[in-house]
């Protein structure tokens, strides 16, 4: 499966800034949207100002969350897929500040005009070895993505999830994965339910 370039020349689109660190993410990475204390309308309507100022300015956000009740913290972007007509990318189950970094740093990549794509392995953005992996449409029920669901409507841009690799380079779906992290990283290129029984698994139940 393969994410072409759209032509999405009848949207007003922010100009293609070249890559550098976005500032202001970790300022704001705490998402509303999500957890305790989500549904305030005045709380909401200032964060989703900040997520517009955010992909106007420096060509995308990143909303974030801590997680809880036993759900590890995720980060996505918002605002990839409108300034360079690439996938919106997610990273699950490390710190917020980190994943912010990770997805500054690889949409900085894109946005300098690097090609990228599912399976590609990543080096170089931060210790751990990337892989990137096409989200599979069963999670956008889930309420993992609410931020961009309500930033872009009816339209649903694809992701590509960023996948960590362990201290010693393996992935999760490599025999030998630190089963310290086992439950960091759902398997969102599978299907939800196709996914061993986890807390993301029962997210948006």
């Amino acid at each position: 499966m393969s994410y072409p370039r759209r032509n999405v020349s009848a949207m007003n689109l922010p100009k293609r800034h070249p890559g550098r660190r976005r500032p202001g993410h970790a300022e704001c990475s705490e998402c509303p949207g999500h957890g305790p204390g989500a549904g305030r309308d005045a709380d909401r309507l200032a964060y989703m100002n900040w997520v517009a100022g955010q992909v106007g300015e420096h060509g995308w956000a990143v909303p974030g969350t801590s997680g809880g009740d036993g759900l590890p913290p995720w980060a996505y972007s918002v605002g990839v897929w409108l300034t360079c007509q690439f996938a919106e990318l997610i990273v699950c189950g490390a710190p917020v500040q980190n994943m912010t970094a990770i997805i500054d740093a690889i949409g900085a990549r894109v946005a300098d005009g690097e090609e990228f794509g599912p399976r590609d392995v990543l080096t170089g953005i931060c210790p751990a070895r990337l892989a990137l992996r096409p989200v599979d449409l069963s999670w956008r029920t889930t309420g993992l993505f609410e931020i961009s669901d309500e930033f872009y409507g009816f339209v649903r841009p694809p992701y590509l999830q960023v996948v960590w690799a362990d201290a010693d380079g393996r992935f999760p779906w490599q025999p030998g994965f630190h089963p310290a992290h086992a439950d960091a990283q759902p398997f969102l290129w599978l299907p939800k339910d196709d996914n061993p029984p986890s807390p993301w698994t029962r997210l948006g139940k």
